[in-house]
């Protein structure tokens, strides 16, 4: 019912690659001017390149171009699995058009070949996220206003129907005048939670994960709901390793420190990422060392927000702000921590910022990639060899 093609062959994915790398051995110093893998998505027609990968040079702060996969439709959001062999895409389209889909991903020669296609039951997926034992798919669909859960077979492909996750309206007076709008799911470090932030309802959708041997991921009717503040519109959350959670409001444009309850979480302090009502905050990332906390802002004053976070506490102190082109939508910090690169869509950049990793502030630097609206960026491993 909701598969749309179970196997796409290589040449109808249209895969690209460009160059070559080959394995050799290093030393630990020379491990330190190996490149990194970064891939972006973008929003982007089917018979374009809207899966990119490139080349970082963490030394420089340079960016280059290595190679791509047409074939999907809006390809917003990417995940890549932990062995760096599979990328998953969503395909941000409506209703019966929209998909997830599979990449197949050689580190060695950077090149991606396209799989597989599945429907997922769910308007404009805007997020997709691998559960932690890597045996299932899951997708954030934004007009849907649900989650969509397909099981993986052994090579890693969308198999079955898929289980969805469906939501109750709330507050009729908010933006999506109470629909449910789901905009991320997640995972607890100790991989015993998923959280779904649900921007229309200003809710999280927390479900204890089953065991093993169960036929589903979760099971519906254990969700808990944390409520937030009226006219929040939580979208994206990440954990500290001792499972505190910050989730970044769209809408209000506050930052909210969540502490673990149990099976569910409770808010503990809200603090302004957005401070002049641009209603358009996006993304949310840690520092490698949880020392500090960054958050992207877009609509006014587009740019980055810097946190301090206190290491008894957990709670945020806003010490900075970086301005960006326009519409920073999904940034990230580079593994060693020197680097912020930021998707700028409306000017088609990735911009590159240095990190000082002592008082967690950035500086602008002359490097940038350009290419047609990028939405999210996420590292991949390192290269092995040029």
């Amino acid at each position: 019912m909701y598969r749309l093609s179970h196997v796409i062959s290589a040449v109808a994915a249209m895969s690209v690659g460009f160059g070559s790398v080959c394995c050799v051995s290093h030393s630990s110093s020379d491990r330190e001017t190996e490149r990194l893998i970064l891939l972006s998505g973008s929003y982007s027609p089917s018979d374009s390149m809207g899966v990119k990968v490139w080349s970082f040079d963490p030394a420089s702060g340079r960016l280059t171009l290595s190679g791509g996969v047409k074939g999907i439709s809006n390809p917003s959001f990417v995940h890549v699995s932990d062995d760096g062999r599979r990328i998953y895409s969503v395909g941000e389209d409506a209703a019966v058009l929209s998909s997830v889909n599979m990449i197949r991903f050689d580190a060695d020669s950077l090149r991606m070949t396209l799989e597989s296609s599945d429907t997922i039951g769910g308007g404009a997926p805007c997020y997709v996220n691998l559960s932690p034992d890597d045996r299932y798919v899951l997708t954030a669909n934004y007009h849907g206003g649900n989650v969509t859960i397909y099981a993986l077979d052994s090579a890693g492909k969308p198999v079955g129907d898929p289980q969805i996750l469906s939501f109750e309206h709330g507050d009729p007076s908010t933006q999506s005048k109470g629909a449910p709008r789901l905009h991320s799911v997640t995972f607890t470090p100790d991989s015993s939670l998923l959280v779904c932030a649900d921007l229309g309802t200003d809710r999280l959708h927390v479900f204890p994960l089953n065991g093993s041997g169960a036929k589903n991921l979760v099971d519906a009717n254990r969700m808990t709901d944390v409520e937030l503040k009226p006219h929040s519109g939580p979208r994206h959350i990440v954990y500290s390793k001792r499972g505190t959670g910050y989730l970044i409001n769209e809408i209000s444009g506050e930052v909210t420190v969540l502490e673990r309850r149990g099976d569910s979480f409770e808010p503990v302090q809200y603090i302004a990422s957005d401070t002049v009502g641009g209603h358009g905050s996006g993304d949310i990332h840690l520092s490698p060392d949880e020392r500090f906390l960054y958050t992207s802002n877009r609509l006014k004053a587009d740019g980055i927000a810097v946190f301090a976070i206190d290491s008894a506490t957990g709670r945020l102190t806003r010490t900075g702000y970086m301005a960006t082109g326009p519409h920073p939508r999904n940034f990230a910090l580079s593994p060693d921590g020197r680097w912020l690169l930021v998707a700028c869509r409306d000017n088609d950049r990735i911009e590159v910022y240095a990190r000082d990793s002592l008082t967690g502030q950035l500086t602008p630097t002359d490097h940038y990639a350009v290419t047609p609206n990028p939405v999210c960026l996420k590292f991949a491993g390192r290269i092995a060899g040029e």
